[in-house]
């Protein structure tokens, strides 16, 4: 087979001559095109442009292993043409020159990058290949002055930590399941969901009684304007990789005993001073409160919340377990261990490496108790504690975990995030009908009582019960509720002889459910607004993709305006003509 080739750039023409089925076997890439029909061999012709240096070297590649190239050297590949011959074979579907140019590459990238070479023309699929190759610190020690390639790998670095079925070598985390908590802000993912605490409110005791934490999705972030954001503050898509890379990963710290991000490596919150317990005829009256010194912060004798605190940060300490001996455990169990073990040392040294783009910096949160500043006079005034030893009475300026005014608020703003997406009853609804004999004598009377019930359980929102059922929610109450102002309904709802005990129990249980929903929505209106709340109706996604979502903001922008400036037309007049009254 005869191949011409053209070469525009240096205005060259030259033939090569190659057997078919050699042609065929090396480059499949006309395999295609020359059929088993000989005769139909003289019809084809084929042309080719590209450098006939390149050209040259491939066709002698193709024949390295025939009679005739014995006379002739072995093509080498070389920095200044490998990305040329790369781009080339894997144009023609020559499979193992691909891969031995893909294994040069990563060998003698430093020597290549430093070539006039143009880099832009390697497709994202060849690109993957090499990045796979590179571990994160071999990126990280390029030397890429002009950024030819350095940031295009560290980009592949970042597809493939949000890619669920690829085991990484240099992330013991994968982002493919990242999202935001609505209460604690923290980046989080499956793994790690459990490790890190939210705010105290939102602890929880498994099966084993190990503490466990429970985070409320942000349906509102997405990962795609997160990492735009990012890029935009970091400024480079190297420093973009290190603090996703730390996001994933977790270590645990041998002083406080809590897992944590490798973002929050300089988190560890403690006291300069120990922790003071007052005697038995102290001032105080409880010796199960202490105070530290440093800070003024108060603290119980025995938590079981077991949350860092602390008025100062400082860095984590990771201690690596000594390595296991071969009598110590069956193999399988140490060479798991060992693999752990390693993992650990391998993330914790790629942390202190680079602690100056993986770590943030610490900031006080203000939905947690074990934040710095508690013991300022404003924290310890909303803070109560139900001590056993006095009969039932709170003492104001004691710490506790679980009673107090902040972990009330969080409460209420949890309960209005699961109330925007699902509507709860009782049990007791469930159960109504099942009512005394005495309603069989007093049927009469019992019907007119049946539609005032009736009446009073209909504006019935999300209530808090031991046992809840599902319901679906109507559309209609979910934009009244929000939109209307507070009012508590006023039912004369009062006790009625002709009905069972049951019935009427029932009835006054599910009307001070409802009140107290009512005044539950009022207080997250009054103390939280709209801040961080999640509704349905932003988050929903429209069929035409990002161009419809867009358009629909801008109709609804459109409409919000024309709204108000038909409501400022009236008070604008009245207030133009009264001006001009007294002139």
């Amino acid at each position: 087979m005869v191949i011409h080739v053209c070469d525009e750039a240096k205005n060259l023409k030259e033939d090569f001559v190659c057997p078919r089925d050699l042609l065929i076997s090396e480059m499949k890439y006309f395999a295609e095109y020359l059929s088993v029909d000989a005769q139909r061999w003289e019809e084809v012709d084929i042309s080719v442009h590209c450098d006939v240096h390149i050209f040259d070297w491939l066709i002698r590649y193709v024949k390295r292993n025939s009679k005739e190239s014995e006379a002739d050297e072995m093509p080498t590949l070389e920095p200044s043409n490998v990305i040329s011959i790369l781009i080339s074979s894997e144009f023609l579907k020559m499979d193992s020159l691909v891969e031995k140019c893909i294994h040069y590459c990563h060998k003698n990238m430093n020597a290549i990058v430093a070539t006039p070479c143009n880099m832009n023309c390697i497709n994202a699929n060849l690109v993957t290949h090499i990045a796979d190759l590179f571990r994160h610190n071999e990126v990280e020690e390029l030397k890429d002055k002009r950024d030819k390639f350095k940031s295009k790998l560290f980009c592949k670095k970042i597809e493939r930590l949000f890619d669920p079925e690829y085991v990484n070598p240099d992330s013991r985390g994968n982002a493919a399941t990242l999202y935001r908590c609505c209460l604690c802000k923290k980046l989080l993912t499956k793994e790690t969901e459990r490790r890190i605490p939210c705010v105290p409110g939102k602890i929880n005791i498994d099966q084993h009684g190990n503490i466990v934490y429970v985070h409320i999705r942000d349906k509102t972030w997405e990962v795609h304007e997160y990492l735009i954001g990012l890029h935009e503050e970091l400024k480079s898509w190297r420093d973009v990789y290190w603090r996703l890379w730390g996001t994933v990963n977790w270590l645990t710290c041998s002083r406080c005993n809590q897992s944590f991000l490798c973002t929050e490596f300089s988190h560890c919150q403690y006291h300069s001073q120990p922790v003071l317990y007052p005697g038995v005829a102290s001032a105080l009256g409880s010796t199960g409160t202490g105070v530290y010194p440093c800070c003024n912060q108060k603290v119980l004798r025995f938590d079981p919340t077991t949350l860092p605190k602390g008025c100062k940060v400082r860095d984590h300490m990771v201690e690596l377990p000594p390595e296991s001996k071969d009598g110590d455990a069956l193999p399988s169990q140490s060479e798991e261990g060992d693999a752990l073990l390693s993992q650990t040392a391998q993330i914790l040294n790629d942390l202190l490496h680079h602690r100056d783009v993986i770590v943030v910096p610490f900031t006080k949160d203000e939905n947690s108790d074990s934040g710095i500043g508690l013991g300022d006079d404003k924290g310890l005034e909303c803070d109560v504690l139900v001590e056993p030893n006095t009969p039932w009475g709170p003492k104001t300026g004691e710490i506790n975990a679980f009673l107090s005014l902040k972990n009330w608020t969080l409460q209420l703003k949890q309960q209005s995030l699961l109330s925007e997406e699902e509507e709860y009853t009782t049990g007791s609804e469930v159960t109504e009908d099942e009512v005394g004999d005495e309603e069989e004598v007093c049927k009469k009377p019992a019907g007119r009582k049946e539609k005032l019930k009736k009446s009073y359980r209909h504006p019935k929102k999300a209530v808090s019960s031991p046992s809840v059922q599902k319901r679906e929610k109507p559309s209609d109450k979910s934009s009244s509720r929000d939109a209307s102002p507070f009012i508590v309904s006023m039912q004369q709802n009062k006790w009625d002889a002709s009905r069972s005990l049951r019935y009427n129990q029932d009835a006054q249980r599910e009307d001070d459910q409802r009140r107290m929903s009512e005044i539950t929505g009022h207080l997250i209106k009054m103390r939280l607004g709209d801040l961080d709340r999640v509704k349905s109706k932003d988050s929903k996604e429209y069929a035409g993709g990002i161009y419809s979502r867009l358009e629909a903001q801008i109709k609804a922008s459109a409409q919000v305006s024309a709204r108000q400036s038909n409501a400022e037309k009236n008070p604008r007049s009245k207030a133009r003509f009264g001006q001009g009254r007294p002139t």
